[in-house]
């Protein structure tokens, strides 16, 4: 069986091993486990044709999603542009026709006009991972992290645009994010995110904290696989820009619970690491003491820049996640 090492050694938070021979494999192999075992089980230019052909319908869905999740907008109490009523006045003198509220008014002997509550866009930054540790998924049955990072990522955007955010996407390169507006907001950050993923490197990268705009929100759509110093000083650089970080982690049910049993061969997603391991109840119970202790320790960091991080599994519904997110304090209603 083949699984991928990437979470392996970077939970471990040890240097990936040189690859492994070992004389018989579970697939009937000698010799190089390299000789047959693809590097990344799915290349990035591979993944981004792929979005590319079915890019209609991903948009669809996530359009849908963001309906399911039923954002609201950020009330600023006071009179101005918005949905929501706020209050009735007094019509005044060479008042539009267009601007009485007939109703109320036909209650009385005085003409009303009907305001509405301001709202206050926020700034909000969106980035997706493109390393190779997301184009991976344990089951042909669920999708790989970083098509449902790209979803999510769809998803969250349309929900924002829908409450009228001023919505940024950030590149990997540190160039200056791209603000999406109009119509086609989401097809342009489709097509982005499709062109940063054929150009993209294989090792984990962050955003560039300097492309990130002061006072803003940034949600980092990722595996969270990230080490710990990189980034401790991400969030720490923006923190310091009065910027919210907020880590959707997406996950495959397998990172969690290491349900290998037998000999496992194990092939780098970064590197040309190969493993071989036995997945005994021991390492499995090793595993799963460590996963804790990464989750903790990501919790801990993000909590310090802010927010928690909102985990996804890649077997649960999208609109969990984006419910969660949601639900977060300055995502919501709340103001």
């Amino acid at each position: 069986m083949r699984a991928a090492l990437s979470f392996l050694t970077r939970l471990s938070g040890r240097p990936p091993r040189g690859p492994a021979r070992a004389s018989s494999t579970p697939s009937g192999h000698d010799g190089d486990a390299t000789a047959f075992l693809p590097r990344h089980p799915v290349a990035a230019i591979a993944l981004a044709d792929s979005l590319a052909s079915r890019l209609p319908g991903l948009i669809v869905t996530a359009r849908r999603i963001a309906r399911n999740a039923g954002a609201g907008p950020h009330p600023r109490r006071k009179a101005g542009v918005g949905e929501e009523f706020w209050q009735y006045r007094p019509a005044m003198a060479g008042e539009a026709a267009t601007h009485i509220d007939w109703r109320q008014s036909a209650r009385g002997d005085r003409a009303f006009v009907r305001e509405h509550e301001a709202q206050t866009p926020h700034t909000i930054c969106i980035w997706c991972d493109n390393s190779a540790s997301m184009r991976w998924r344990s089951d042909e049955h669920l999708p790989l992290k970083a098509e449902r990072a790209f979803l999510l990522a769809l998803a969250c955007a349309a929900m924002l645009l829908r409450r009228g955010e001023d919505i940024r996407l950030l590149g990997a390169a540190g160039g200056p994010p791209l603000r999406l507006r109009g119509r086609q907001a989401l097809e342009q950050m489709a097509h982005a995110l499709i062109a940063a993923l054929r150009n993209t490197a294989d090792e984990p990268d962050l955003p560039q904290d300097a492309a990130i705009p002061a006072r803003s929100r940034v949600l980092l759509f990722g595996d969270g696989l990230y080490p710990a110093a990189q980034l401790a000083d991400f969030l720490r650089a923006a923190t310091a820009r009065q910027a919210t970080c907020t880590l959707i982690e997406v996950i495959d049910p397998a990172e969690t619970a290491f349900p290998y049993e037998g000999h496992t061969r194990f092939t780098g997603l970064e590197d040309d690491t190969t493993v071989l391991l036995n997945g005994s109840a021991a390492l499995r119970h090793d595993y799963r003491t460590i996963w804790t202790r990464h989750q903790d320790r990501l919790a801990t960091l993000c909590q310090a820049a802010g927010s928690p991080p909102v985990p996804h599994l890649t077997d649960q519904p999208p609109e969990k996640a984006l419910l969660a997110l949601h639900a977060l304090p300055g995502m919501g209603n709340r103001p």
